[in-house]
C-alpha cells in the first residue's frame, strides 16, 4: 500500500513538473475550486437542520421556552425579533410532546390546571383569584380556536356579591384579539365572541363585553341603553326588509329581462308605535233578569173639612165637626219595583304590532333588449328599449309582489335605461394575449439560459479541461514522421527527437535505437494498412521525383 501511494505521488509530481507555468496555475485553481466545493457540500450535508418549534411568541413566552429547552439539553435557535424558536429537526416532535406532558403552559393561558397544585391552608382570597385566572385562561383557549384569531387576552371584572339588590353590580369583561394578517371579523362573529364570554360568567350581559383588536380599535357595539338598542334593532329590521323586497323584485324580473339587467332599490317606512285598545260590546236582545225588588204601600183615611173660626183652635184634633159639613178623605196606594238585568257584554283587548308598514317606495331600473340587426352585411346587436306596455306589465308585477297600496301612499317607479356593457370578449382577448406574451417570454428566457450554459460548457469548460489534462510531453505518434522530409531526417539522425522525454520509464540498459526502429516500422505499417492508396501514391511520387532529379542532373 505504501509503495502504491509513493508511486502515485511520484507520477503526479512528474506530471505536475512537466506542465508550464500557466497550466500549473490553472490546475491549482481548478483543484482548489473543486476542493472548496466538496468541503461546502460536506459541511452543508453534515449541518444540523433546524425546524420551527413555536412562532409568533411574545417576549415572555419566548424566554420561557428557551429556558425549558436549555434545561433539557436541546440546541436552540432564536430569530432576531425573539418571536420564533427553532430546534433540530429530528427532535421537534419529541420535544413538543415532552413540553405538553410536563404541563408547560404559555403566559395568559393557564386554565383550570391552576388548581392542580394547591397548598394546604389557601385563603379564600387566593381561591377567588385563582378561580378568576382559570376562567380567563379557559376563555382565552376557547377563543384562540376561532378562525383567524392568533392571540387573545381576557380580563374579567366580577364584583363581590352583596345581600342588597340595589348595590349589586353586573360583571363586565374586556377582550383583546390579535387576528391573522388580512383577517377581519364579521358582525355576527363579534357578537358570537360577546355571547361566548357573557355565557361563561354568571349574570353577565353580552353588552357588558368590550372587544378590541390588537391596534386598540373597538370591534363591539356594546349598546347599553335599551332605547338605543331598540332603535338599532329597528334600523336593522328595516334594512332586512328592504333587502328582502329588492331580492324579490330582481328575482322575478330577471326571468324576463335577463340576469344582471335589473337593479332595484326599496325604501320601507315603518311605524314602531305600540298601542293597546279595549272594546266592550253589549247584547241587549239576550238580556236576563238578575234580581227584582218590589215595595207596595197603601194608606186610607178621612178627616173633617175646615170649619169654625179660622185659627189654631179650629184645626185642633178632637174637635167635633159641625153638622152638615163634608169630610175630607185621603187614600194613598204606593208601589215601588226595582228590577236588575244581566246584559251580555264582549270586551276585546287588542295590541297593534310595533312594526307596521306605513309606506313603500320602490325604484327599479331595467336594461333594454339586444336585437340582432344587419349593418353593412354584418350582424350587429342593437339596443332596443322596452315598450310602454312592457313597462306597465313590469310595474303591475312588482306592485303585486310588494303589495303596493296607493291609498297608503306607496310609490313605484320603473325606468328603462341602457346599462353600460363591459366588452368581455376584448378583455378575454387581452388576457389571452398577455398570457401568450408571458409564455413566449418565459420560453425565450429559459432557452437563452440553456443556450448560455451550453455555450459556456462547449466554449469554455470543455476546452479548458482538455487544455489542462493535455500532457506537455507529446505522444509517441506525434514524434513519428508524417512526411518524407521528416522520414529522411530521422534516417539521417537515426533517432526520434523527444523520444527520451516521452518514455521516461524506459531503463538505460534497453537499446533506444532498436526501440525507435521497431516503433517506426510499426507506425509505417499501420499507416500503409490504413490507407494503401495514399501509400502507393506517395511511393509513385517519390519514384517519379527521383527520376526527374536524375534527368535534370
Amino acid at each position: 500500500m505504501k509503495d502504491l501511494i509513493e508511486k502515485v505521488v511520484r507520477n503526479f509530481t512528474e506530471f505536475f513538473n512537466s506542465l508550464d507555468a500557466g497550466k500549473k496555475i490553472s490546475l491549482v485553481t481548478v483543484a482548489s475550486f473543486i476542493v472548496i466545493t466538496l468541503i461546502g457540500v460536506v459541511l452543508w450535508a453534515s449541518k444540523t437542520r433546524y425546524k420551527v418549534l413555536y412562532t409568533d411568541l411574545n417576549k415572555e413566552d419566548s424566554n420561557k421556552v428557551q429556558i425549558f429547552l436549555k434545561e433539557n439539553g436541546v440546541s436552540v435557535q432564536v430569530s432576531d425579533d425573539q418571536k420564533t424558536v427553532s430546534i433540530p429537526e429530528d427532535m421537534a416532535e419529541v420535544t413538543r410532546l415532552k413540553m405538553l406532558t410536563s404541563g408547560f403552559s404559555f403566559s395568559g393561558t393557564v386554565g383550570y390546571e391552576v388548581f392542580d397544585k394547591q397548598s394546604f391552608g389557601t385563603t379564600s382570597f387566593v381561591q377567588k383569584v385563582n378561580k378568576q385566572r382559570a376562567l380567563e385562561g379557559e376563555l382565552v383557549k376557547t377563543i384562540k380556536h376561532l378562525r383567524g384569531v392568533k392571540r387573545a387576552r381576557v380580563h374579567l371584572t366580577i364584583p363581590e356579591s352583596s345581600p342588597f339588590v340595589s348595590e349589586k353590580k353586573p360583571p363586565t369583561a374586556s377582550v383583546v384579539l390579535e387576528l391573522d394578517q388580512g383577517v377581519t371579523l364579521t358582525e355576527s362573529e363579534i357578537k358570537g365572541v360577546s355571547s361566548l364570554v357573557a355565557s361563561s360568567v354568571e349574570g353577565m350581559r353580552p353588552d357588558a363585553v368590550v372587544i378590541l383588536d390588537h391596534r386598540g380599535k373597538k370591534l363591539s357595539e356594546n349598546i347599553g341603553d335599551s332605547v338605543t338598542a331598540n332603535t338599532a334593532n329597528r334600523i336593522a329590521l328595516q334594512s332586512k326588509i328592504n333587502r328582502k323586497y329588492e331580492a324579490q323584485i330582481e328575482e322575478i324580473l330577471s326571468k324576463v329581462v335577463g340576469q344582471g339587467k335589473v337593479i332595484a332599490k326599496v325604501s320601507v317606512d315603518m311605524d314602531f308605535t305600540e298601542s293597546i285598545s279595549t272594546k266592550t260590546e253589549y247584547d241587549s236582545e239576550n238580556k236576563a233578569v238578575l234580581s227584582e225588588v218590589t215595595n207596595t204601600q197603601a194608606l186610607q183615611g178621612s178627616r173633617p173639612s175646615p170649619q169654625g173660626i179660622p185659627g189654631a183652635r179650629a184645626n185642633l184634633p178632637g174637635e167635633r165637626p159641625q153638622p152638615g159639613i163634608p169630610e175630607t178623605r185621603n187614600d194613598v196606594k204606593k208601589e215601588l219595583a226595582t228590577r236588575n238585568y244581566n246584559v251580555p257584554k264582549k270586551v276585546t283587548k287588542s295590541k297593534n304590532p310595533t312594526a307596521s308598514i306605513q309606506r313603500i317606495t320602490a325604484a327599479v331600473m331595467i336594461d333594454g333588449k339586444r336585437v340582432p340587426t344587419m349593418v353593412d352585411g354584418k350582424s350587429v346587436m342593437k339596443y332596443e328599449p322596452w315598450s310602454e306596455a312592457d313597462i306597465a306589465n313590469f310595474q303591475a308585477i312588482v306592485s303585486s309582489t310588494l303589495g303596493i297600496a296607493m291609498k297608503r301612499g306607496d310609490k313605484i317607479t320603473i325606468k328603462n335605461m341602457e346599462f353600460h356593457q363591459e366588452d368581455m370578449e376584448s378583455i378575454e382577448a387581452l388576457m389571452r394575449e398577455r398570457e401568450n406574451r408571458d409564455l413566449i417570454k418565459n420560453i425565450f428566457k429559459y432557452l437563452a439560459v440553456g443556450l448560455t450554459i451550453s455555450l459556456f460548457f462547449f466554449v469554455v469548460v470543455r476546452p479548458f479541461i482538455q487544455w489542462v489534462t493535455d500532457n506537455t510531453v507529446e505522444t509517441v505518434e506525434d514524434f513519428l514522421p508524417k512526411t518524407l522530409e521528416e522520414l529522411e531526417k530521422v534516417q539521417a539522425n537515426q533517432k526520434l527527437p523527444g523520444l527520451e522525454d516521452a518514455l521516461p520509464q524506459i531503463e538505460e540498459k534497453l537499446n533506444p535505437e532498436k526501440i525507435e526502429g521497431n516503433m517506426l516500422r510499426e507506425k509505417i505499417i499501420s499507416l500503409v494498412e490504413g490507407n494503401p492508396a495514399k501509400a502507393a501514391q506517395i511511393l509513385h511520387e517519390m519514384i517519379h521525383n527521383n527520376e526527374s532529379d536524375k534527368q535534370i542532373a
